[in-house]
């Protein structure tokens, strides 16, 4: 995927104006190309040390900036590699310029998520810490934040280590009695070996249940506004949002698209849709607005339903013909401030306790639906707990869990101790390959092009 043997270099810091801006440098030639275009008062040494100096062009001599050098020698460094990064001011022209420099002295333009990558193979992270730094840089509130850095500080690969451990364990067990059968070995105490494997089994089904929280605090809690024209969707999302971000007129149908905007509760990001009214569609473009609509629903984390509370009969005409997910649906009865009902929802076959009365125009009873988006977002955790935020990681854990079910269910038919060795293999591989073993190279690409250029 890379060429790992030159060095490679790139703009570090966000694109745009600012104060600072950082290049970083990394591999043998890290300093020797460094120091072509760097004058300090000092030499470059292979010690870790900050130097204050000028950046210039050494064919004509121009000075570009003045700045820092910071010199990371191997292994030291996030590569594990010679590292030396240039802070400099924050202009793009400086920057671009500096950095066409470095690779007119030698160096390489890095790949997105280049520098990560050679921190991995150089044995400086596991695959589930290199993933957590991608996590850590696009975390968008404090709880995502936090679960990012626990996995990149080792927690998920600590947590993992001893599963797998076990897994290996319980297979050397069993090859044990298929390849010294004929030596005297005793007997696989059953017990025993069903306990440790229970064990290993409920740990692994703790972890793959904890994916819903994680992907909420990683990707956020999606929220989609939903029901028929008119009934009060792009209101509540202005008044949820404190601006006018969506149209709103009194007449049916304006929203023809699909509406996002993003709110932070409880150090989670609240990303809210406003759906285009469920209806028949008159031409194309509302045609398509409904399409976006139903794959918003789709792939909600929660469903408002809202309801015209003056007027709800036609809200539960078409909650009736719908196929909404009951599971995931709590319904607003909104106007509550030209409503002369005191309990909407009654006769109309919904739960009470999935049923909230508001208003958007006034804000009454707002502070009961932002209430209840915060106990949805509130990761209930203890320190340290873990949680799988990555849906390469679900999907491992879940093979191993299939692994492990498909092994229960040969031990209870009395199946040959053969079988029961590729299910155990299969299963230690799973969770292995969730650190970076026995993964494929198309994988990795698949993992650090993700990244941005300079990490």
């Amino acid at each position: 995927m890379y060429e790992l043997n030159d060095t490679i270099a790139a703009i570090a810091t966000p694109p745009g104006m600012g104060g600072l801006g950082v290049l970083r440098l990394s591999g043998s030639r890290a300093f020797a190309i460094a120091g072509k275009v760097f004058a300090s008062k000092g030499p470059i040494e292979a010690r870790r040390q900050m130097l204050f100096g000028k950046f210039k062009d050494p064919r004509t001599g121009e000075i570009l900036d003045e700045g820092l050098l910071l010199v990371m020698p191997q292994p030291h460094s996030y590569t594990a590699e010679d590292v030396v990064e240039l802070h400099a001011h924050g202009s793009p022209s400086l920057l671009r310029g500096l950095l066409d420099l470095l690779l007119r002295e030698g160096a390489r333009a890095a790949d997105p998520g280049e520098f990560t990558y050679r921190a991995f193979l150089n044995g400086r992270m596991d695959l589930t810490q290199a993933e957590a730094v991608e996590a850590l840089v696009s975390a968008q509130g404090d709880s995502a934040r936090r679960q990012a850095l626990s996995q990149l500080t080792g927690g998920l690969a600590a947590h993992l280590e001893p599963m797998e451990e076990a897994l290996k364990s319980l297979y050397l067990k069993i090859e044990a009695r298929l390849e010294f059968s004929e030596d005297g070995i005793p007997p696989l105490d059953r017990s025993k070996f069903e306990e440790e494997l229970q064990k290993v089994h409920r740990d692994l089904g703790k972890l793959l249940l904890s994916y819903a929280q994680g992907k909420v605090l990683k990707e956020g809690l999606k929220v989609a506004l939903v029901g028929p024209p008119n009934a009060g969707k792009s209101s509540l999302l202005n008044a949820l949002l404190g601006v006018q971000r969506a149209i709103v007129t009194p007449v049916a149908g304006t929203t023809r698209d699909v509406v996002e905007g993003d709110l932070l509760l409880e150090g989670v990001r609240v990303r809210l849709f406003d759906t285009a009214g469920i209806r028949e569609a008159g031409n194309e473009v509302e045609i398509e607005g409904i399409r976006r609509s139903r794959q918003v629903i789709e792939e909600a984390d929660m469903i408002l339903w809202l309801l015209d509370s003056s007027d709800p009969g036609p809200a539960l005409e078409e909650l009736s013909r719908s196929s909404l997910p009951r599971d995931r649906a709590w319904f607003v009865f909104n106007k509550k401030d030209i409503s002369k009902a005191q309990d909407p929802w009654a006769g109309a076959g919904l739960e009470k306790e999935r049923c909230l009365f508001l208003s958007s125009k006034t804000g009454e009873g707002l502070e009961g639906l932002l209430k209840l988006l915060s106990q949805a977002v509130r990761a209930p955790l203890s320190a340290g707990e873990i949680l799988l935020t990555s849906s390469r990681h679900r999907a491992e854990t879940q093979r191993a869990l299939e692994a492990l079910e498909k092994l229960q269910g040969l031990m209870k038919a009395g199946e040959p101790y053969e079988l029961w060795a590729e299910e155990l293999r299969e299963a230690a591989l799973a969770v292995g390959r969730i650190r970076g073993r026995n993964l494929p190279a198309s994988a990795f690409e698949d993992i650090f092009t993700k990244f941005c250029i300079g990490k």
